[in-house]
């Protein structure tokens, strides 16, 4: 079969504008891919020459970025996946995994570096990332090495978990494919006929689960086939009752079809295996759950953890989210899934763009952590997470949407004539209405003879000034409100959320930066030296507890606080007993995970001002920040310059 000839970073980028059915920008592409937009620049046109002989490309248009356009787009999906690639450590983890599952005995050290291409330190290296991934982490499989020959123990079903891990990973949901990976495992046929005959069961018995877990189920299904067909069996165990009758008609039928279509038996612990994942992932209808009847859905731990998830966020933030029941239901699923063994969740974008999108619903779920702890036994990690900072960010919504008193008093200055500028409100209000209450739509002549007293927004069609009131911002905007003027809106309420989130009279970011203690020109160390130097300081002022810096470490090691390049912005929500700043700029840039940092601020919260952390999450993190202008602030005169007429 024919290749495109690309480099790995070429056919993530290819299979990224595949699954797009509108213009992405360079920009956006490049925080997705986590380069520079010159390197997609250079990436796309190198994909352009190899695709040029197959009658597709990435088409470019100014001002609107890139998209994808083929006459065959399963020739080139086809031609798009690699069966080994050795070009990143991730790839070549991902290929030692494969090969300690599928081994039956220890594999050389020697051999392997041969067969990766790579040397004896880089091989170790690889392997303790390995060991990081699947044997200090679930499964826990044991690692075993004898001088030069390592391997996984012979545990069948932690082997099956990272097949199924490894296969899950790079699922391309617009097909039923591997993303990057052709079959050299699964044979295509046999896991078509498989993800056919799955979903016919299930609905038959009125089973339902969400696309991650039958994804995972499919591939349970058709490892299963495979390693049987080997020889390597599940052990023999205690077998359980079936409790899901539906469930259990459904696995049956699934595996009196396997029989027959295979000609295969399957021993009883093959089946309780695939039972056991269909009844843990089965998609439970909570339409009808209320705070009075939980208890018939929901087991007492799930409740218990609910309400105290509820009361925190009420008492460390002040956000009361008990009257969204739509919230409380999909936040009890949420817990009882977190319960199931191996609860799968989907991790196909990328995380630091879901956190940045999702600023201050992540803090609101950072919340979880502790008591996750004293509930569950243990730390939620980045994805769960994030899965629940959506979640919160539905409940933060409807905040809003039930709190007419939190709206943008806002009036439309339209200089059309009324039909259009009546079209250009309901426009308006048809995305933004949760946060804008629009109190007057009015031609611009009428501006003169206006009071702006009670007015938070004005939004205004025309370039000349309209209101210079105080209290008073005005944003213009198009008369069929552009994708540029939405974006533009949609940011500054984003920015207006977070302030109405921080408590009344809070102190402002550039007061917090005078206050600050400012360490300047400091030289380049290791993460957890700037981390420790710069909690002492603290320390020291007698402002934070010595719980503050194990709270700090731990969080950086679940989900970096990095993800914009330039500035740091770390903080810790355990109560200290003021509220300051610490902030250090280096030198030279430091590497902190994928970014080049020159500032780091650090900051400690009161109780009281708690709430401020939404703030300097949005002045710190703000995407619209230029890096290169981060790079060039030196001084802590540069610096306050910067933020404090920013914040004007």
């Amino acid at each position: 079969m024919d290749t495109l000839g690309l480099s790995l970073r070429q056919k993530k980028l290819l299979h990224l504008l595949r699954g797009m059915d509108t213009f992405i920008t360079g920009s956006a592409l490049a925080r997705q891919m986590n380069v520079s937009v010159r390197t997609i620049r250079s990436d796309i046109a190198g994909i352009n020459q190899a695709l040029s002989s197959y009658r597709a490309e990435i088409y470019s248009e100014h001002s609107k970025g890139y998209l994808y356009i083929a006459e065959d787009p399963e020739a080139i999906r086809s031609m798009n996946q690699i069966d080994n690639a050795f070009f990143t450590r991730d790839e070549r983890v991902r290929y030692l995994a494969f090969r300690f599952c599928l081994s039956d005995e220890p594999l050389d050290l020697y051999d392997l570096e041969d067969e990766i291409y790579v040397s004896h330190t880089t091989l170790e290296h690889d392997i303790r990332q390995l060991k990081m991934k699947y044997v200090l982490s679930e499964p826990h499989i044991p690692f075993q090495q004898n001088r030069e020959f390592v391997s996984f123990a012979r545990d069948e079903r932690k082997r099956r978990y990272i097949l199924n891990h490894l296969f899950h990973a790079d699922w391309d949901y617009h097909t039923k494919d591997n993303a990057y990976y052709s079959y050299h495992f699964l044979d295509k046929d046999r896991l078509s006929f498989i993800m056919e005959e799955i979903p016919l069961h299930l609905n038959r018995h009125g089973i339902t689960l969400e696309d991650p877990s039958l994804v995972s189920l499919n591939l349970a299904v058709a490892i299963m086939l495979h390693r049987t067909e080997s020889g390597h069996m599940l052990p023999e165990c205690e077998l359980l009752p079936r409790k899901n009758q539906a469930v259990s008609r459904a696995v049956d039928d699934l595996f009196e079809v396997l029989k027959s279509h295979f000609h295969r038996e399957f021993a009883r612990e093959e089946q309780e295996e695939i039972y056991r994942m269909v009844e843990n992932a089965c998609i439970v209808d909570v339409s009808s759950v209320t705070r009075e009847n939980a208890s018939r859905y929901f087991d007492s731990v799930t409740i218990q953890l609910a309400d105290a998830f509820l009361e925190k966020i009420l008492q460390v933030f002040g956000l009361d989210f008990s009257l969204d029941e739509d919230f409380y239901r999909t936040l009890l699923a949420y817990i009882r899934y977190l319960q199931i063994p191996e609860p799968i969740f989907n991790e196909q974008e990328n995380p630091e763009i879901s956190r940045e999108n999702l600023l201050p619903e992540f803090e609101i779920a950072w919340l979880f952590q502790d008591l996750s702890l004293y509930y569950l036994g243990y730390y939620l990690g980045q994805t769960e997470l994030l899965y629940l900072a959506h979640c919160i960010s539905g409940a933060l919504e409807y905040l809003f949407h039930t709190h007419p008193e939190k709206k943008l008093r806002t009036i439309i200055c339209c200089h059309l004539n009324m039909p259009a500028a009546w079209s250009l409100k309901r426009k308006v209000l048809g995305a933004f209405e949760k946060y804008l209450a629009v109190q007057a739509l009015v031609p611009v002549n009428a501006k003169s003879v206006l009071d702006f007293e009670n007015t938070d927004l004005v939004l205004s069609t025309v370039r000349k000034a309209i209101t210079d009131h105080p209290g008073t911002d005005t944003i213009q905007i198009g008369t069929l409100l552009p994708p540029k003027d939405y974006l533009t809106l949609s940011s500054y309420i984003q920015n207006y959320r977070m302030k109405k989130l921080c408590p009344p009279g809070s102190l402002s970011v550039e007061q917090l930066l005078r206050e600050a203690i400012w360490l300047e020109r400091v030289k380049a160390a290791s993460k957890f030296e700037i981390l420790e130097s710069m909690c002492e300081s603290l320390l020291q002022s007698g402002v934070i507890s010595p719980g503050y810096e194990a709270d700090l470490l731990r969080r950086e090691a679940i989900s970096t606080f990095s993800f914009h390049p330039g500035i740091l912005f770390l903080h810790s929500l355990v109560p200290a007993v003021k509220t300051r700043l610490a902030v250090s700029v280096f030198e030279h840039r430091i590497n902190w995970n994928s970014h080049k940092i020159r500032i780091i601020v650090l900051a400690a919260f009161a109780p009281e001002d708690t709430g401020l952390v939404f703030l300097l999450n949005q002045t710190f993190n703000d995407p619209s920040l230029d890096p290169d202008t981060i790079k060039n602030l030196k001084t802590r005169k540069e610096i306050l310059d910067f933020f404090c007429c920013k914040a004007l």
